[in-house]
């Protein structure tokens, strides 16, 4: 077994870092080690490396993106790792690669107090299997369709399985939110694509509410809901629901969820 302690230092100590994204996903970009298994994401001691790296998924039509994290905001990234189901970086520094697992690097979040709430604080298995179907989905080739359909139904499965987060905010907006008040007014804000198409937006984890609401979050209020109960929620001139808007923004159309329902409550 390799010791990898003097890599892990260095990762650590790193005052920035280059971690490669996906061009289509707006997420950490994600593969499958083909001897490990590991579900790994990329990063860079320095630019000069990356563009060498991006070179051969380009030539697989997999566009990849650069972005650039300071010291400050490792262990958010981190954060986001643990939250789409990584479990290992591969860490790049003048030529050498070292895989590296990422409970080494950063533990995994102290989220108790959040759990208590029964809040899906974080999705992973979710997470991950939609970003590997979108991933292979937006590449502009000829795809391999057993293997297409082999991820979208694993995909599917988790998002039947999963429970979410619905946004909150009081219809009064001089009053702040009190979820546990069924006498208070509530109404859930929707979102518009760039079509003006209304969406309704759910998370699959408290960490993309955060991430999509930034400083508005504290403001707000958040109801947890299973698949089946999300079509109660939609409003009629819905188009459907985004899944994740700051992060992949899955778009489900109504004809989908009605759908998915059925299927959901026929097993």
């Amino acid at each position: 077994m390799i010791d990898h302690t003097f890599a892990v230092k260095k990762i650590q100590n790193l005052e920035e870092a280059i971690v490669i994204f996906s061009q289509q996903t707006r997420m950490p970009f994600v593969e499958c080690d083909e001897e490990t298994y590991d579900d790994q994401v990329h990063m860079f001691a320095n630019e000069s490396e990356v563009q060498e790296f991006a070179k051969m998924y380009t030539e697989k039509k997999i566009l990849l993106m650069a972005v650039k994290v300071l010291k400050a905001q490792m262990r958010s990234m981190y954060n986001t790792f643990y939250s789409i189901g990584a479990n290992a970086v591969v860490f790049h520094e003048n030529g050498n690669v070292y895989r590296l697992q990422l409970k080494d690097i950063e533990k995994m979040p102290d989220l108790s107090k959040l759990m208590k709430e029964k809040l899906p604080v974080v999705n992973p298995t979710l997470q991950l299997s939609t970003l590997y179907f979108l991933q292979e989905m937006y590449r502009p080739v000829k795809h391999d369709m057993q293997h297409a359909k082999e991820l979208e139904e694993e995909m599917l499965i988790n998002l039947m399985r999963s429970r979410y987060i619905l946004p909150l905010e009081n219809v009064n907006p001089n009053e702040p939110v009190n979820p546990k008040d069924p006498k208070q007014k509530k109404k859930i804000p929707y979102v518009k694509d760039k079509d003006g198409n209304m969406l309704m937006p759910i998370f699959s984890d408290f960490t993309e509410f955060q991430k999509f609401y930034r400083d508005k979050a504290t403001k707000m209020g958040m109801g947890v809901q299973g698949f089946t109960d999300l079509p109660n929620y939609l409003a009629a001139e819905a188009k459907g629901l985004v899944l994740n808007p700051g992060g992949f923004h899955l778009h489900i159309t109504k004809e989908q969820l009605d759908k998915l329902v059925q299927t959901k409550k026929e097993k």
